[in-house]
């Protein structure tokens, strides 16, 4: 007997098997389109939402420039959100206080950016968007909010936010700083700090809304920093000087000290500890000191022809009202009235040199020199700030100034920044009051008995290089 197998059994299983065979090479080559899909989806999303952070950091540098629109005229620093210059940039002031503006790429790529003016400094707050241009999907609204897009229309936006928190840079960041070589070759050169703003760090008179330098230690500070950018061999000689604080050279630059020199916390120079303590001595000092501008003005002739005596004084330029002045020079000296707030441009070299000639602020007044001469030379009583607040004399040397000279032997309050002049003190007061404030020069060079106490809130007045960032945040 013979048995025949069924041709159609076997053509059945070939089907069977084949269309098996198709359905697993299409699941498979589904799954793969899906994938691929899918993986060109999330290179368009990433690539959009790299595009929406550049946007944001766009936004970052607009508030920047707007932060920094004065940045190398000192004293107007701070007056970036004043109306005129708000509106030249085109930003708007909001109801509530905030600074805002947006700007275009294209129709679809924008920055909107708020700046809020704090105590310190201003915060930025940027959100670029950018086009979500994949077409591929049918996702709807809740799935475009999974993947931080905004909205479901066509195109959709992905939307970053940076908050970037800025300080003012400030100016006089230690007790003295050049860009050269710093020689205290005088006797009995000491340097602290104190904080007249802060009645724990300084003497408050009756009514007075600052403070003067203490008289006790306990109120003294260890913040008196010496810093220089020189990168040589003896950038910085100590000698026997007493720093409460810390010694500062560029990279490579070398502090010398004397046998009774003395680097350190206030316990260790106290306490009659030479030499340098651990950790206040560094070469990585790296700072960029930008020359002065002339502020852009109308100045009013503040005369100097004929001498003017006040209380026994001859003075030839006297400032009775607030505003901005130019004088050719001065020998006699300056007094500046009571409640007066004034700029005094000198065109020519000055040479105070009698036993009387004097710079004479009056308590409550304030005056800020910019000295376009060549030499700035004081003897004599100096620079009299009766307020003995350091905020109230500024001396600005804009780069023709070479040379700044203090000879007397008077107390001197302010505040120095001369970033093209070398700076020599000679003599000394009398009393341990010397020289209170901050000075920025070329070069420094003691021949004296100076005692110099750093005020610690010439870093809060406003005066400063730029807004600098302290904190960015991403989302």
């Amino acid at each position: 007997m013979y048995l025949i197998s069924s041709k159609r059994t076997q053509a059945g299983s070939v089907l069977l098997v084949s269309l098996m065979t198709s359905a697993i090479i299409g699941t498979t080559l589904a799954s793969y389109l899906i994938l691929t899909r899918q993986q060109h989806q999330f290179v368009v999303r990433s690539q959009t939402w790299n595009s929406a952070i550049v946007m944001s950091e766009a936004g970052v540098e607009d508030g920047l420039a707007l932060l920094n629109k004065y940045v190398n005229q000192v004293d107007l620093l701070t007056n970036w959100n004043n109306s005129s210059s708000i509106a030249a940039d085109n930003w708007t002031l909001q109801a509530d206080g905030r600074y805002y503006v947006r700007r275009y790429l294209n129709a679809n790529n924008y920055y909107d950016v708020y700046l809020t003016k704090t105590a310190s400094g201003a915060n930025i707050d940027s959100t670029g968007y950018a086009p979500w241009n994949y077409t591929g999907t049918s996702a709807g609204a809740g799935a475009y909010a999974a993947a931080g897009v905004s909205g479901g229309s066509a195109p959709a936006l992905i939307s970053r936010h940076v908050n970037v928190q800025t300080k003012v840079d400030a100016l006089f960041n230690v007790a003295m700083a050049a860009i050269q070589q710093i020689d205290f070759n005088g006797k009995n050169v000491e340097t602290d700090s104190f904080d007249s703003a802060d009645a724990s760090y300084s003497d408050f008179p009756l009514g007075w809304s600052y403070g003067l330098y203490p008289t006790s230690s306990a109120k003294q500070k260890a913040n008196g920093d010496v810093a220089t950018d020189y990168t040589i061999t003896n950038s910085l000689t100590v000698g026997n000087a007493k720093i409460k604080g810390h010694a500062s050279t560029g990279p490579k630059g070398t502090v010398t000290l004397g046998p009774n020199g003395s680097v350190g916390d206030k316990a260790w120079v106290e306490g009659g500890s030479t030499g340098a303590q651990a950790g206040h001595v560094s070469d990585d000092m790296n700072v960029l000191f930008p020359d002065v501008i002339q502020p852009s003005t109308t100045w009013s002739w503040a005369g100097g022809s004929s001498f003017t005596d006040i209380s026994g004084i001859d003075y030839d330029v006297v400032i009775n009202y607030s505003g901005d002045y130019w004088v050719s020079s001065f020998n006699k000296g300056v007094y500046v009235a009571p409640g007066v707030d004034a700029r005094l441009l000198v065109l020519n070299n000055v040479n105070m040199n009698g036993s009387t000639d004097t710079i004479r602020i009056s308590a409550g007044s304030r005056l800020k020199l910019y000295m376009y001469g060549n030499t700035f030379k004081v003897a004599g009583n100096g620079v009299i700030n009766d307020g003995k607040n350091a905020s109230a004399f500024y001396y600005f040397g804009l780069p023709t100034n070479k040379s700044v000279q203090f000879n007397g032997n008077a107390d001197f309050t302010g505040a120095i920044y001369a970033p093209n002049a070398d700076f020599t003190l000679g003599g000394g007061g009398s009393t341990a009051y010397d020289f209170v404030g901050a000075s920025v020069s070329k070069t420094v060079k003691m021949n004296g008995h100076f005692k110099f106490h750093y005020d610690e809130n010439l870093r809060r007045n406003g005066m400063g290089r730029g807004y600098i960032p302290t904190n960015w945040t991403e989302s």
